[in-house]
């Protein structure tokens, strides 16, 4: 208890009930004004990080086209079910994970993005597939 007396201000002060009972008091996390604030910095901008992301990976050479369009669109569930799990934890604390793998798949995503668009972009070729196509191939739009 001399080390927890007050006299050092590091070191939490021991000496009473109430001073224990303030150190030992459950944490809740953030208040519901915190969450908001942080959700709407965090739905927009996240999701035009994404957006200006998968714009560039559009581009790049992916098949089948069906994981392309997996790989686009699973960031922006991912960021919907994150930013409400954040809400949901505060009722059942397992939603925690929830969180975590939203991240996961954020961050995922986004690497794979970022990496194969690159690479592309940087270290090989186009597929002789685009590098063949004629006039008549493309589609004339309106």
């Amino acid at each position: 208890m001399s080390c927890h007396d007050g006299s050092n201000p590091h070191l939490p002060v021991l000496t009473g009930f109430d001073n224990v009972k303030k150190l030992t008091q459950t944490d809740t996390g953030a208040g519901v004004a915190t969450l908001v604030r942080a959700s709407h910095i965090h739905l927009f901008g996240v999701t035009f990080i994404f957006f200006i992301v998968g714009l560039m990976f559009s581009h790049a050479y992916v098949r089948p086209v069906w994981l392309k369009c997996a790989i686009v669109g699973l960031p922006f569930v991912a960021i919907v079910l994150d930013v409400s799990s954040w809400y949901f934890t505060k009722l059942y604390h397992p939603f925690a994970y929830v969180v975590m793998l939203a991240g996961a798949v954020m961050a995922t995503c986004f690497a794979f993005m970022w990496l194969v668009t690159m690479y592309q972009l940087w270290f090989t070729a186009p597929p002789p597939i685009v590098t063949q196509r004629t006039r008549a191939d493309v589609p004339v739009i309106g």
